[in-house]
């Protein structure tokens, strides 16, 4: 087939740039100006609407293009994509960002119009329709200080659990907002980065350390019932929680010198932690498998294979579990291989799998922060797509919104987000890392499934610097 440009519509309200020199451009929300793209519309038949996010400015212009049939297949301007409807893969389950208390701090000090505006631009119908949202089971690296929700020494009874007021202030009306903007629902899970420092064996928040005792034990069971607690109260509060992970990378946890909350937990320890005591504790107080998604590791791709495989070989362990979790910080790494995804979900059929958290780090740049990276825009696409075509079914993000030194973090552990806020000027920054994440989060609904295709160029090669993934959506 080839394809025909009918028009040129461009987005509702265009992007107001900033250069910054990283590549691209930021666009600039304030009071006056924010761009949005608009509902999406029906598409007649014999129509394809195409979206286009380009390194000189364009964000998500739109082109309406008709089929017609190709007169030669030796244009070398043609790449041909095949489609198999027959051969289906994983569903998408969603995509998202993470409710961190630094994302809603930084958004506490805009206006109440612009909270509003950036919390529909990522989960309003004319934002980019975020179905995920990920909560931290209390403090992280990006909290103002470090803290859990029994911060009593000895307190055995967890009488004294209770969320903080970074909840109540940072999370929990963030949370509320993108419930109400939602069309589609959100699926929220949380994650712990770790327990109160008197349940380790280090009696530190930070550094590494592990759950005193032995699966089975007292502290294990304190901890298991410590997520239980946080599961409740959230729904006291009305946000149902979809899912967990055991513990926010449990590998990392094993560092001595870790500079934040963390917990160890080995793949022994966590198959036996789920078996012995979480997995109990969640279906005494009617968090069965079917109502609540367990995520196992949560940690990195290289390590991924071998942990989860520890835990679903044991049925004890297996029955309480629906996905893996893992995260996108060494997937550049040579001993990281994306067909052990592949493995995993060919070998426990009915699991799932899926990309909890990532970012753009720079441990090694003076400037943590490049404003407008186009570099980062192509990190972003071509994980993504990567993942998608190894049956992850989704793809989240780490925090939703950060000031513009990549913070605030207690642990000083700088980074960026796909929205960045200027603080002191009542603006904030969508960067090309929120278009990104858009192209997917935005089409991609939850429920649409990959198919089978294969791409061509003109000179009959499979290899192309072209990427692409291919989905059916539910409607």
């Amino acid at each position: 087939f080839f394809i025909l440009n009918l028009k040129v519509k461009p987005f509702d309200v265009q992007c107001n740039h900033r250069d910054y020199q990283y590549g691209s451009t930021v666009c600039v929300c304030n009071e006056h100006h924010c761009d949005t793209m608009g509902p999406l519309p029906k598409t007649a038949a014999g129509i394809v609407q195409v979206y286009e996010t380009s390194r000189n400015g364009d964000r998500f212009r739109s082109n309406h293009f008709s089929f017609k049939s190709i007169q030669s297949k030796n244009d070398a301007n043609i790449i041909q994509i095949n489609l198999n409807h027959e051969k289906r893969y994983q569903k998408i389950i969603g995509f998202g960002g993470a409710f961190s208390d630094s994302s809603g701090l930084n958004m506490k000090k805009l206006s109440n119009k612009l909270q509003v505006r950036l919390m529909m631009d990522y989960f309003g119908s004319d934002g980019i329709e975020y179905s995920i949202g990920r909560i931290p089971i209390g403090g992280t690296d990006f909290s103002p200080r470090p803290y859990t929700y029994d911060d009593n020494p000895g307190d055995e009874m967890l009488s004294n659990f209770s969320l903080q007021i970074e909840d109540y202030q940072y999370k929990i009306p963030y949370i509320k907002m993108a419930q109400k903007f939602s069309s589609n629902g959100i699926r929220h899970f949380g994650s712990p980065w770790g327990p109160p420092a008197w349940m380790k064996t280090n009696n530190d928040i930070s550094h590494g350390g592990y759950l005193k005792g032995e699966p089975g034990g007292k502290y294990y069971k304190l901890f298991a019932q410590y997520i239980v607690k946080f599961l409740q109260e959230y729904q006291k509060h009305n946000i149902p929680i979809w899912g967990i992970t055991i513990v926010n990378e449990p590998i990392k946890g094993m560092i001595p010198e870790w500079k934040w909350n963390c917990l160890a937990l080995n793949s022994s320890q966590q198959r036996d932690f789920i078996k012995l005591d979480l997995g109990p504790e969640l279906y005494e107080h009617g968090f069965k498998r079917e109502h609540l998604a367990v995520m196992i590791y949560d940690d990195q791709l290289p390590q991924m294979k071998s942990y989860a495989e520890t835990i679903m070989d044991d049925e004890d362990a297996a029955k309480y579990v629906s996905g893996v979790a893992f995260h996108w910080y060494e997937n550049r790494l040579k001993n990281a291989d994306r067909n052990d995804i592949d493995e995993l979900y060919h070998k426990y059929p009915g699991i799932f799998l899926l990309a909890t958290e990532a970012c753009e780090l720079r441990k090694n740049d003076s400037h943590r922060v490049h404003l407008g990276s186009w570099d980062a825009f192509n990190n972003y696409a071509d994980d993504i797509i990567e993942d998608l075509n190894h049956y992850s079914a989704g793809w989240i993000d780490w925090n939703l919104a950060l000031d513009v030194d990549g913070g605030p973090s207690w642990a000083e552990n700088q980074v960026e987000a796909p929205i960045m806020i200027n603080t002191t000027g009542n603006e904030y920054y969508k960067q090309p890392t929120f278009y990104a994440m858009g192209h997917f989060s935005k089409f991609l609904t939850p429920g649409s499934i990959r198919i089978h295709f294969d791409m061509i160029d003109a000179k009959q090669s499979s290899s192309s610097s072209i990427k692409a993934t291919v989905f059916e959506r539910p409607d």
